[in-house]
């Protein structure tokens, strides 16, 4: 299987994850909005056993958002890198921190009854309320 690399913007912390995600998407939900100062999220979901930190392990700060999920960002620049869900054992990675192009590409639009009421979907992807089934 090949693999992925990905950085924070001021490169102080590398990843590692392989080339095959089990979800990749864009959430509209007003957290990740927040989380990205964007209208959406572009991610990908990956098993925490999957997920590696290959440099920079010590400038990654995390944010509690809530008992399952923390959020992990670069405490230089502040690259939002990857949301971990504590209890499902997956993270949650960025796309646009990744310096290699996955073969997989967003497959759905989640969270869209909550998506900024400026933003047009536009692409044709499937959308759905709230999280696919």
């Amino acid at each position: 299987m090949s693999h992925l690399t990905g950085s924070c913007l001021c490169g102080a912390v590398k990843i590692r994850v392989p080339d095959e995600f089990p979800f990749m998407g864009n959430c509209h939900c007003s957290e990740c909005r927040k989380w990205t100062g964007s209208a959406y999220s572009s991610a990908a979901m990956v098993d925490a056993g999957d997920f590696e930190v290959t440099q920079g392990e010590e400038a990654i700060s995390t944010y509690q958002k809530t008992d399952e999920t923390d959020l992990g960002f670069c405490k230089h620049c502040g690259s939002s890198l990857y949301s971990k869900k504590v209890n499902r054992g997956k993270y949650i990675i960025r796309l646009g921190i990744l310096d290699d192009t996955p073969t997989q590409r967003p497959a759905a639009h989640i969270f869209v009854g909550s998506k900024a009421p400026w933003y047009e979907i536009s692409d044709g992807l499937q959308q759905f309320e709230e999280g696919p089934n």
